[in-house]
């Protein structure tokens, strides 16, 4: 279910037969409408800080049984939703980040085994600090359960990184 305030993507949603409901997911009537309660985790990826923080405080205080997975804008943003209860935290900018620089790379030429090791071998050095932060700090920020290693079927193809 996906919940948005723009008409413009609800009809788009709406006309590929998709479960798109018009409103701020923040607001706890939208979120009941979606069917919040019904849910074991919600995965809040909005455009706007500001609107992923609403939207966990909303399911956090209204629907506190869902688990939450929220995509952060950069660290202090993700910190900020680890103190408000998200189950987890990920950086919105690495997998982009990673994604364009593979694409990079491979416009430049490089072989793409040396693309895909590079990519993975800086993901893998990032995760591990996440990881040493959560420690440290006592918090999930990061890629839950899912920690890369050099073991990884790793792949460019057409200028982008799969995983």
């Amino acid at each position: 279910m996906f919940a948005n305030v723009s008409s413009d993507k609800v009809a788009i949603g709406r006309s590929l037969a998709l479960p798109v409901y018009f409103g701020d997911s923040g607001s706890r009537e939208v979120l009941h409408k979606v069917g919040a309660e019904r849910a074991s985790a919600a995965a809040v990826t909005l455009d706007s800080p500001g609107a992923n923080y609403r939207t966990l405080w909303a399911l956090s205080k209204n629907f506190p049984s869902v688990k939450t997975f929220v995509r952060a804008h950069d660290v202090n943003h993700g910190l900020n939703l680890e103190k408000a209860g998200a189950t987890a935290v990920v950086p919105e900018t690495l997998e982009p980040s990673l994604q364009l620089a593979a694409a990079v790379l491979a416009q430049a030429k490089l072989p793409t085994s040396e693309i895909a090791a590079t990519i993975n071998e800086f993901r893998c050095r990032h995760l591990s600090e996440l990881t040493e932060l959560s420690e440290t700090n006592g918090n999930s920020f990061g890629y839950v359960g899912s920690k890369p290693n050099s073991s990884d079927d790793t792949q460019v193809s057409e200028g982008k990184l799969a995983t």
